[in-house]
């Protein structure tokens, strides 16, 4: 091989290791159907999240809500919240989407109803430290909650029971 060539190949390795480097730093973390939104009495919303092994536990939820351009704020809604919940938090867990749980650490605005524009989402992060094994993740609108009958559950795009749901996330991990 001779000096030009030898230039020639190491640009070449040099693009084509930083393309893979590129492509394996912005891999995500898997996103499964491992949250669902219901209703209860009282227009509380309720959250139900399912981690893959009762050993994995979640170490930060997120619910947040996408507005269109031009909405005006109405009072009362829900606009997002982001809480760590005490490690001991495993396996399936319930709470209001307007309430922290107990033992969870973030700030919570008060809310007592989801704003009848934009899309709401609620997710979860599993995995040790700063890593995330995956993430669970439900997207839903006012009207998708409101349309649920009484012991459905809003989860990968449509109404379920809890025990379909539950068949949903286990077959997602």
């Amino acid at each position: 091989m001779t000096g030009n060539n030898k230039a020639a190949w190491t640009p070449s390795r040099a693009c084509v290791s930083l393309a893979l480097a590129l492509l394996a730093a912005g891999c995500s973390p898997p996103e499964r159907p491992l949250v669902a939104i219901g209703k209860g009495s009282n227009a509380e919303i309720w959250a139900l999240l399912r981690t893959c092994s009762d050993d994995d536990p979640l170490r930060e939820v997120v619910i947040g809500r996408s507005e269109e351009t031009g909405e005006t704020v109405e009072p009362g809604a829900l606009e997002g919240w982001s809480a760590r919940p005490s490690g001991s938090v495993k396996g399936e867990t319930q709470f209001s989407l307007f309430t922290l749980p107990k033992d969870w650490r973030g700030d919570v605005v008060s809310a007592t109803k989801l704003a009848s524009e934009g899309d709401y989402s609620v997710s979860f992060a599993v995995g040790p430290n700063e890593t995330v094994r995956y993430k669970g993740v439900v997207r839903f609108t006012a009207a998708d909650v409101e349309g649920l009958a009484p012991g459905q559950w809003w989860a990968d795009g449509k109404a379920m029971s809890r025990a379909e749901f539950r068949t949903l996330a286990n077959d997602s991990c």
